[in-house]
């Protein structure tokens, strides 16, 4: 899981992003963002439940 703010669709969110979060090691925030996942990302494949939650969103 990996990205960076250039490859962001919302850079302004990026730092909250699943790759952010997942480069910190939140590990518990992943699991919260991710629970019933909706979308997944273009970029890295991070799943997560809302649009918002990552840098390239596509429907699952």
């Amino acid at each position: 899981m990996g990205s960076t703010d250039k490859d962001c669709w919302t850079p302004e969110k990026h730092p909250v992003h699943m790759c952010k979060l997942f480069k910190k090691g939140r590990m518990m925030d992943i699991d919260q963002h991710s629970a019933k996942p909706t979308v997944a990302c273009a970029k890295c494949g991070a799943k997560a439940d809302l649009p918002e939650s990552v840098c390239q969103p596509k429907p699952l």
